[in-house]
């Protein structure tokens, strides 16, 4: 049987997605958290065998529980459930210490076979997602290059503003800018934020 933590801040997603595993006779859900602080709490005292993790939650972000595994060298796999699709994003969790992705919008049995194949192997990537990283690689010449519309998402990062307000004030998804955000980052090879805006500050961006 195959023990699955899942940790999501939108709680009828949360819920569905553990009802629905409950279905399988395979898997055992043995908890929920509704951010990566939760996560990370519940982890000190179990181990799962597989954490379904989303990336943009409150008080701790997922990157941040990522990262905190990977430096722990935690046996838990982590499959990350989210809306996000750009190479670059995959590419960032990837390097966070992700051992699969899938989007939140999959099939149940998609995800299923996710958990099955992250568990027993190590790591699960649908096959557009290698296609579009491998892509992503051959144009390395193209990093970077920050376009005007990255630009501008830069400079309301430095404003500190957040992803929705980036978002209302370029008239852009969540989604969208988030995943700006996540290019740049690889583009530039910058860590975080906080990187960011330094990296703006010495360019005389800001």
């Amino acid at each position: 049987m195959i023990s699955v933590l899942i940790a999501d801040d939108h709680q009828l997603f949360r819920q569905g997605i553990a009802a629905m595993l409950g279905d399988f006779d395979q898997l055992e859900i043995v908890g929920q958290a509704a951010n990566g602080q939760e996560a990370l709490d519940i982890l000190e005292n179990t181990t799962p065998d597989v954490l379904l993790l989303d990336i943009e939650m409150p008080e701790v972000d997922g990157f941040t529980v990522l990262k905190t595994l990977k430096k722990k060298k935690s046996p838990t796999k982590v499959l990350v459930l989210t809306m996000h699709h750009s190479s670059a994003f995959v590419q960032n969790i990837v390097s966070a210490g992700a051992d699969g992705y899938l989007k939140k919008d999959s099939d149940q049995n998609i995800l299923l076979t996710a958990i099955e194949q992250v568990n027993a192997s190590g790591s699960y990537f649908p096959p557009e997602t290698t296609q579009m990283v491998l892509q992503s690689l051959r144009e390395k010449n193209k990093q970077g290059v920050v376009t005007p519309r990255e630009k501008e998402v830069i400079l309301l990062i430095v404003e500190g503003l957040t992803t929705k307000e980036i978002a209302e004030r370029l008239f852009l998804s969540k989604h969208t800018v988030e995943s700006h955000r996540q290019n740049i980052l690889l583009k530039l090879e910058l860590k975080n934020s906080a990187e960011l805006v330094k990296y703006a500050l010495k360019k005389g961006w800001a």
